[in-house]
């Protein structure tokens, strides 16, 4: 036995020392040609043969290659011009990349496989992971803003952890969602707001069929993917980042001083009535002590709201390395986000980890898991919430000589809360209504690659994602909700989800290339979704003693009287696909693509649950061809096309079923207390032939480089058709319901997209490059049901806003629509003859109009509106016209990168122009909007507007005593309507283009021979201001953000902006270290 076992032993050391003998070391270092500065990541491939390496921070490199032969190293990285030298007997190798201006070797990713940009033949947009590191933001979507043409970034609210929306050609859907598929290292997610910019290799934004139809019925509004980065060999590399960042409030609203302040309020009481008079004199004194107010400071409620700096922070730790087969990396990100209102914070950890393992030549492996665990506090300021960025402008700014005393409104909770909020201290709202959102996510990807063949590879891809959700809400005894139902008592909330997704993914790719004339890549695949499996609870309970912290209340909801207690189980929305893609190339010259996916979704009724989805294109190289070759001056010019169909299923599921719903009534119950009844009604009427709606996308592209590459770009014209879109239809109410949802909708987008990029200077010392970009597209209602009119409500005010419809769908213009009376400045002397002082009425004078707004009697320097018609009379059914268009003409941004020796500096600009705003604070803000006792904008400063009141504090009602007292006045008054009356005119309809200085960041690298010594490779310190300024006519807090105040149809009533809080001007410090 001792014999055999020594014998094996012989065998096993005779099989290494032929192995070993059989291979060579081959080192050496990449510089860039331009800098003579090292290169990192660069990839080292043995041509034909198995043998990789990849450049350390010092641009280092070692390879194992065949003893005997005549080997051949290829040298490639993004942005670098691919570069082969052969190694004959060579043992190092130094070699100078030079750049790729126009980034036309860059491999991009287009859906289960990559290609060089230079092979495209469809239309993709990307950022990489080195333009990532130059903008120090915690949202990788705030990242992409306005730097990719045709991609719009727009965020919902200021607030850390607030919600992104991007659109890709301003998407097509109505009632459907218009968010892009986003893909993370081949996963489907929601949002990409919780993966860390600083572990980001890549991403690319597919934005036609020719590369978004691979993904099918998922595809119609682009396709974010998001590729973090990948383990690499050689040496281990640690890399640290880390920010701090300084927040500050980037811009007030000027308000009515303490004096204006009471002098109006001394004029609303004496237009009302001498009871009120009295009330006045109560609160704030007589007429006589006016004056006393000029010498009060008053509370600024948007400093002590918003104005106290918030800090930030963001460290960031990388570790890579391995051996030749097995490679491994790890991002661990902590993020800590303080928000400008109190109690508002957002915290954030990160970690992913990847690990590749060749179990031999044909046979690779690798695996990935990532976890995010965030949380968000506070309950922002959105329309939802308490505090509101209004209140900073609404809250009155002195309190006077005695508390006023608060009258109920009636049982309305809004009602309640909009009085009360200008009596109390608004920051104590804040604590009265606490939100605490928790989320987990957790993804693991495991894939395996195996060659079976010299040109065939088959790969498998497992991965499940597991979420988790618990969102917790107290409201204190000062909120209307707490009033009404939890009798002047806190009452909580707790919301808990988990869900559950898998993918299972097998692919076949084929690759054929027959010398220098033929190359084709073949690739076909199936793959199984299945998302959303899981559950929800919801807990209330109520009358919890007053004094218990949101805490506390939440850990013993048990002790509480529980109110509701639900638990739902919710059904997944499962996908099998069948997917094939060809892409063929003729002399590197002329290049075609077929691709096509067949889907099934459990979201439709059976016999509509499958549909395929195909897409054509072809690109022509035009700078290869022999009649170009005396052009020096063009170094590539592509010519692309496309055509082809996606789809768009993220839609409501199970709209083909009968669906119930349940209601709780308390109709019945012992003695005060009521108890719940559940009853169920079905809340649809299904239709089971409902449907995806699909997108037709035509491109017509142009790629080139100019001057070996100093400027290059691309232009793309597309055209897209989306028909079938879910509709509301109307149907008859002997059905039980008013409307159903039909595909029978059709829209449009064109549009044009440029990018340019420019190395202006390229030395050893200097470099400067600019960059440009431009997105036009119009959209076009085509089809509704039948009609061609439709109305929505923007229902930022409720049901308080005289005339809700404010928003227009038409047929044949676009969406974004506003709709409402056109202000015609106010009613003069002029427009009366006389006045009644027993009924207290003026008199209008033949031919002017009447419009009797909020039930208050028309008199001089009451707002005026327009009558379109000539009837006479303003009314909502003849006097409403289009005011305003909330879409954009062009979208945008351009900026500049400079380095000269060890310093860098970049600037950043975005831009909006065209689009208009929706500015309801304009409206809220210059009237007493649901109370007495609220501050005004300046706007409705005493010398501005329109008053009756002299300076001996006497009511004037005589028309010409009126005129001489209003010489000029610049604005009506703002008691034209009654207190809880907005009425939407164009006065509120602003221009919202915008040129911002997004970022505008300094650098400076430690040179090398200083940090060697401490084992780095590489330190960078840089100083950056996000936001620095905005140029805008928007008299708003920022013309940039935008939210609808839970109106159900926010596509189609977009750029309304309800208080939302304004982004921050953030002052940035940071390090990059490499070691």
């Amino acid at each position: 036995m001792k014999r055999k076992l020594s014998l094996l032993l012989l065998i096993i050391l005779g099989c290494a020392t032929m192995t070993w003998a059989q291979t060579r070391k081959v080192s050496g270092r990449v510089l860039s040609d331009s800098t003579r500065q090292p290169i990192r990541d660069v990839s080292v491939l043995e041509k034909g043969g198995s043998a990789a390496a990849v450049t350390d921070n010092d641009g280092q490199f070692s390879i194992n290659i065949p003893a005997e032969g005549n080997a051949t190293l290829v040298f490639s990285s993004v942005g670098y011009v691919e570069k082969e030298s052969k190694v004959g007997k060579q043992n190092t190798i130094n070699i100078n990349l030079s750049l790729s201006s126009g980034v036309m070797d860059e491999v991009v990713v287009i859906g289960y496989q990559t290609v060089k940009r230079k092979d495209l033949t469809g239309t993709v947009s990307s950022l990489s992971g080195s333009q990532l590191e130059k903008i120090p933001v915690a949202n990788v979507a705030e990242a992409l803003t306005g730097r990719l043409p045709g991609v719009q970034v727009t965020t919902v609210d200021g607030q850390p952890g607030a919600e992104i929306v991007i659109r890709v050609r301003g998407g097509g859907s109505i009632t459907g969602s218009n968010d892009p598929l986003y893909i993370v290292d081949g996963f489907r997610v929601n949002s990409i707001n919780d993966i860390s910019p600083a572990d980001i290799a890549s991403i690319d934004i597919l934005k036609d069929a020719a590369t978004a139809a691979i993904y099918g019925a998922a595809g119609a509004n682009g396709v974010v993917i998001v590729t973090t980065k990948n383990a690499k060999g050689g040496k281990t590399s640690i890399s640290y980042n880390a920010f701090g960042q300084a927040k500050t409030f980037p811009r007030k609203l000027d308000v009515l001083s303490p004096y204006e302040y009471v002098r109006s309020q001394y004029e609303y009481a004496r237009l009302r009535s001498q009871a009120e008079v009295d009330n006045f004199s109560k609160y704030f004194g007589v007429y006589e002590d006016l004056e006393l107010y000029k010498y009060q400071k008053g509370t600024d409620w948007q400093d002590k709201l918003f104005g106290n700096p918030a800090n930030s922070q963001q460290h960031s730790v990388s570790i890579s390395g391995g051996t030749e087969k097995t490679k491994m990396a790890l991002n661990f990100t902590n993020n800590k986000d303080l928000g400008l209102i109190p109690s508002n914070n957002y915290q954030r950890n990160y970690i992913n980890f990847k690990l590749n393992h060749d179990i031999s030549k044909v046979l690779k492996l690798d695996f990935g898991v990532r976890y995010t665990h965030a949380i968000t506090n506070g309950a922002g300021t959105s329309g939802a919430a308490n505090l509101r960025v209004g209140d900073g402008i609404t809250t009155r700014p002195v309190n006077g000589i005695a508390d006023m005393i608060i009258i109920d409104p009636g049982s309305n909770a809004d009602d309640y809360e909009q009085f009360i909020r200008n009596l109390i201290n608004p920051l104590q709202l804040s604590d009265q209504d606490y939100r605490k959102r928790v989320s987990r996510v957790f993804n693991l990807n495991m894939g395996a690659s195996w060659l079976i063949l010299k040109n065939l590879v088959y790969r498998t891809e497992f991965s499940y994602g597991l979420s988790y959700g618990n969102n917790r809400r107290y409201y204190g005894p000062l909120t209307g909700v707490s009033r009404n139902e939890g009798g002047n008592l806190p009452l909580g909330e707790i919301t808990q989800t988990e869900l559950q997704d898998y993918r299972l993914a097998n692919t076949l790719n084929y690759t054929l290339k027959k010398g220098t004339r033929h190359d084709l890549n073949l690739l076909v695949g199936q793959e199984i979704l299945s998302r959303g499996l899981g559950f929800e609870e919801y807990n209330r309970a109520k009358y919890f003693s007053l004094g218990i912290t949101p805490e506390k209340l939440f850990a013993t909801m048990g002790l509480g009287t529980q109110d509701i207690h639900t638990t739902s189980e919710i059904a997944p929305d499962k996908l099998g696909s069948f997917f094939g893609r060809a892409i063929y190339q003729l002399s590197g010259k002329y290049i075609f693509n077929l691709t096509a996916r067949y889907d099934g979704s459990t979201k439709f009724a059976p016999g509509k649950q499958w549909g395929i989805f195909p897409a054509a294109s072809v690109a022509w190289r035009i700078s290869s061809e022999d009649f170009m070759q005396e052009l020096r001056a063009i170094t590539d010019l592509k010519l692309r096309a496309s055509y082809g169909t996606v789809g768009n299923n993220n839609i409501r599921s199970d709209q083909w079923r009968v669906l119930f719903q349940p209601n709780s009534s308390r109709p019945y119950g012992a003695g005060d207390v009521p108890n719940p009844y559940y009853s169920y009604a079905s809340s649809q009427l299904p239709n089971p032939d409902i449907k995806w709606e699909t997108t037709i996308t035509r491109n017509i592209g142009l790629d080139f480089g100019l001057f070996r590459n100093r400027v290059s770009g691309t232009l793309d014209f597309y055209h897209n058709t989306t028909r079938d879109l879910l509709v509301e239809s109307a149907i008859p109410q002997t059905t039980g319901f008013s409307t159903q949802q039909r595909n029978i909708g059709q829209t449009s987008n064109k549009g044009i997209e440029l990018g340019l990029t420019a190395d202006v200077i390229r030395s050893k010392d200097l470099r400067l490059s600019v960059s440009f970009n431009v997105g036009i597209n119009r959209a076009r209602i085509d089809k509704l049901d039948g009609v061609n009119e439709r109305s929505f409500n923007s229902n930022w005010a409720g049901t308080d806003l005289k005339t809700p419809d404010d928003y227009r769908l038409i047929v044949g213009r676009t969406i974004g629509l506003m709709y409402g009376y056109v202000t015609d400045g106010m009613y003069t002397v002029e427009d009366f003859d006389s006045y009644d002082p027993v009924a207290r009425t003026y008199k209008l004078k033949a031919g002017v109009p009447m419009g009797n707004l909020g039930g208050i009697s028309l008199r001089p320097g009451v707002l005026k509106l327009k009558d379109l018609n000539n009837d006479g009379k303003i009314t909502a059914e003849d006097d409403r016209t289009i005011i305003g268009n909330a879409l954009p003409k062009a979208t945008g941004g351009f900026g500049l990168n400079t380095t000269y020796k060890n310093f860098d500096l970049s600037a950043f600009f975005n831009w909006v122009y065209g689009n208009e705003i929706y500015n309801t604070g304009k409206i809220s803000f210059n009237m007493n909007y649901r109370t007495t006792y609220g501050n005004m904008l300046n706007t409705m400063n005493y010398d501005s507007r329109f008053h009756y009141i002299n300076e001996a504090g006497a009511l004037v009602t005589d028309l010409k005593e009126l005129a001489a007292l209003n010489p000029d006045p610049k604005i009506w008054t703002p008691f034209s309507m009654g207190p809880q009356a907005p009425w939407f005119h164009s006065w509120a309809v602003e221009d919202g283009s915008f040129l911002r200085l997004n970022t505008l960041s300094v650098g400076y690298s430690l040179p090398k021979h200083l940090i060697k010594n401490v084992f780095m490779t590489n330190a960078r310190i840089y100083a950056t201001v996000y936001n620095a300024f905005v140029w805008t006519n928007y008299s708003g807090y920022d013309p940039e953000v935008s939210t609808t105040r839970n109106s159900g149809y926010s596509q189609l009533t977009p750029g309304v902006d309800y208080s939302a809080f304004p982004k921050s001007r953030n002052y940035t410090v940071g390090v990059n270290v490499n070691f």
